[in-house]
């Protein structure tokens, strides 16, 4: 089930304008005042620029959406709704305890949202890269693109360097 791969090619300019949108409601969001609902939107910032960078032949592996995005997600929720819970618990006072040196709410995002989420995405980048990022064969077919272009130049300033023959005038 999770071995099927979706084309992203037709929905890479709506991925693109998703993401300005994405990042453009959390920007309103929070100058508006509602500061959580802008970090839940900032968790799906992410999510269209994954999907494209991802994507191989303009295909990406629902194995990807799953693991590591999937797991992202839940994390960064999980983080920012620990840090809304913190703030809220701890409103006006000290905490009476801090996680890893840091008030409670503040540790929810950095331990869930950036050292889990992101964790899990590079972690995923190292299991899946043979697989899904250069599968084999890729890197050489790129190798041998590159090699054809560098053939073209070469032909083409080579031929730019002959000297062109003059013509003789015939009495």
């Amino acid at each position: 089930m999770l071995d099927r791969k979706i084309d992203v090619e037709p929905y890479v300019t709506h991925l693109m304008v998703a993401g300005a949108a994405l990042w453009l409601g959390s920007l309103l969001l929070g100058v508006a005042g509602y500061w959580f609902e802008a970090l839940l939107v900032t968790v799906f910032v992410f999510h269209p620029y994954f999907v494209v960078g991802a994507a191989h032949d303009h295909e990406i592996s629902l194995k990807l959406l799953v693991y590591p995005l999937g797991v992202f997600t839940v994390l960064g929720l999980a983080g920012f709704g620990g840090a809304q819970y913190y703030s809220e618990a701890f409103m006006g006072q000290t905490p009476e305890f801090l996680i890893t040196g840091m008030h409670p709410s503040f540790a929810a995002v950095f331990w869930l949202y950036w050292i889990g989420g992101f964790m899990s995405v590079n972690l995923a980048y190292g299991l899946f890269y043979r697989e899904h990022f250069l599968p084999d064969g890729a890197w050489d077919e790129f190798l041998a693109e590159l090699e054809a272009i560098e053939d073209e130049e070469t032909a083409a300033s080579e031929s730019a360097s002959e000297p062109v023959a003059e013509a003789t005038e015939v009495n």
